[in-house]
């Protein structure tokens, strides 16, 4: 059966942004992140600087290919998640199920935040990653808390939290080469930020 149009079309849009995200792996991993060039990079891809601009913004985008895909994924389920759950409870399941993913891909992860650490442009951008989570977050968490006092806030630090927990569970996960179980690691941490939060700001 042939392929439509529209398909067809999908499918070389894919190819592309794939070889872009290969040539430029290749690149970052050989020559290092601050001295390939996008001229490199769409050479070794066969495209046009043109054809770059339509797939990434930027260099720095293409350390991250999967940034949008995975904050994305994060809020579906946190979002279909039962608003009666504990908040607690839905980071938890979405931890496990995150966990799995990153087990799978350890090599390439790491691989990715050797790299990132090798760039004061990246550390940056990882850090905007990191706001972009926080700030979905605590959109989600204030619908979970309205009605409740102090809504607002409450979502504004548990979504702090959350990130600032998942950033150091995932630091001791790459300085330990990806070996510890990650599920495990975020339940414990996200078991002990729930009984502080508790502690501080009961339900209300």
């Amino acid at each position: 059966m042939k392929k439509s149009p529209a398909r067809l079309r999908e499918h070389k849009k894919d190819t592309t942004r794939r070889a872009l995200v290969r040539a430029a792996n290749r690149r970052f991993h050989r020559d290092g992140f601050e001295a390939t060039t996008i001229d490199d990079i769409c050479a070794d891809a066969g495209v046009s600087r043109r054809t770059f601009f339509r797939y990434f913004a930027n260099k720095e985008a293409l350390a991250f290919p999967h940034r949008a895909e995975r904050l994305e994924r994060f809020l579906e389920l946190l979002e279909g998640a039962p608003v009666s759950e504990s908040p607690f409870a839905s980071l938890r399941a979405i931890a496990r199920e995150f966990a799995r993913d990153y087990a799978a891909n350890r090599e390439q992860l790491i691989a990715q935040q050797r790299l990132v650490q090798s760039a004061p442009s990246l550390i940056a951008r990882e850090h905007e990653i990191d706001h972009d989570w926080e700030q979905a977050m605590s959109r989600v968490f204030a619908q979970r808390f309205a009605g409740s006092a102090y809504a607002e806030l409450r979502a504004r630090m548990l979504a702090g939290a959350a990130i600032g927990l998942i950033r150091a569970t995932m630091r001791y996960w790459f300085e330990h080469d990806g070996r510890p179980d990650l599920g495990a690691l975020g339940s414990q941490a996200l078991d002990a930020l729930q009984d502080g939060f508790v502690a501080v700001i009961p339900p209300g």
